[in-house]
């Protein structure tokens, strides 16, 4: 049974990718494929050791599998924890205190405190209402990091590219917020990224993405092309969007300035904010790829959680539909399950 769900899962994944990865789906998969094959060389193991004995790489292929397995659904709060922890302090050190950059830290001590602290001030191992809570509790946290993990892996996939030449008519660079009138840091390496696409598509043009903000004495737009006039762009392949303040405004905005809808483009921001990016462009009917740009890791931590809440906030109803039914299979069998 394990080997057949492996083959329908992995048959899913190949006709998510083959079709449209621009889907959340593409990253479930993804990591159910790899936990079917996982179990059922973890069975054949157990039932068949002669076999496993005499080869070698079926014992490598089970290590990484069992491996991955167990960070994914056993030390995800001794792995996670210390990574958000840490990346939430070195961000705050150096970009300050402030709302935005408290996810982390949030993330880090909310699994702390359900894995560590819960359990050791109430009495979960006995029959009662504690104990009825914090197992709902678990699931909904299973079910927010399972979403998570889903995300993430979608987002890899959509990184990965195995052609440089696209075929791509335009290049889409979102905006990112200035330092006076230069780019950040951040929006460079957007810039970089989207001028090394383009020059891996020969005919292709770059559209520089983003409004002036209240804070901003020009248009990110025009910071960008600047920078990259500076870097060896002609002018000639340079189109500026000017107007947009918000992701879903940088790409719908961007696509009223290409001759034809229908031509396909490339999507270019920062690798946390990918995936959402593709996903408000696939909502928008529009045929796209996408790029990402590094960015450095103790931001990306906090930053790739704040795509993730606006990623709920944009599927709020379907989210809220899946925990409403998971609640009712919860009661359910608390209800009619053993006391």
């Amino acid at each position: 049974m394990t080997l057949i769900l492996f083959f329908i899962s992995l048959a899913v994944l190949a006709a998510i990718l083959v079709t449209d990865r621009r889907t959340v789906y593409s990253g479930f998969f993804l990591l159910f494929t790899a936990f079917l094959f996982g179990a059922f060389m973890l069975d054949k193991a157990l039932n068949y050791p002669d076999w496993f004995s005499r080869h070698f790489a079926a014992h490598i292929i089970l290590d990484i599998l069992l491996l991955f397995i167990f960070i994914m659904l056993i030390a995800y709060p001794l792995v996670l924890v210390p990574v958000f922890l840490l990346g939430g302090a070195v961000l705050m050190k150096k970009e300050g205190f402030k709302p935005r950059n408290i996810l982390s830290l949030l993330f880090a001590a909310g699994l702390f405190a359900v894995d560590m602290i819960i359990p050791f001030i109430f009495d979960i191992g006995s029959p009662g209402s504690y104990m009825v809570i914090y197992r709902y509790l678990t699931m909904v946290i299973l079910y927010l990091v399972m979403q998570l993990a889903s995300f993430w892996a979608s987002d890899l996939i959509n990184l990965i590219h195995f052609k440089k030449n696209a075929g791509l008519k335009y290049v889409v660079v979102l905006g990112a917020g200035l330092s006076g009138d230069k780019p950040t840091p951040l929006l460079k390496s957007r810039i970089d990224k989207g001028i090394s696409v383009y020059r891996n598509n020969p005919g292709c043009r770059l559209i520089f993405s983003g409004g002036q903000g209240a804070d901003e004495v020009i248009t990110e737009s025009g910071a960008m092309a600047a920078y990259a006039i500076e870097n060896g762009v002609s002018e000639d392949d340079i189109i500026m969007e000017n107007r947009s303040v918000n992701t879903e405004e940088n790409i719908r905005f961007s696509s009223l300035l290409m001759e034809d809808k229908k031509d396909r483009f490339a999507i270019v921001t920062s690798s946390y904010h990918l995936m959402r990016a593709l996903l408000i462009a696939k909502r928008l009917k529009l045929n796209c790829n996408g790029y990402g740009a590094s960015t450095k890791l103790y931001f990306s931590l906090n930053a790739f959680l704040r795509e993730y809440a606006g990623y709920f906030r944009d599927t709020r109803k379907k989210r809220i539909l899946h925990l409403a039914i998971l609640t009712l299979v919860f009661i359910l069998f608390s209800v009619t399950g053993p006391r």
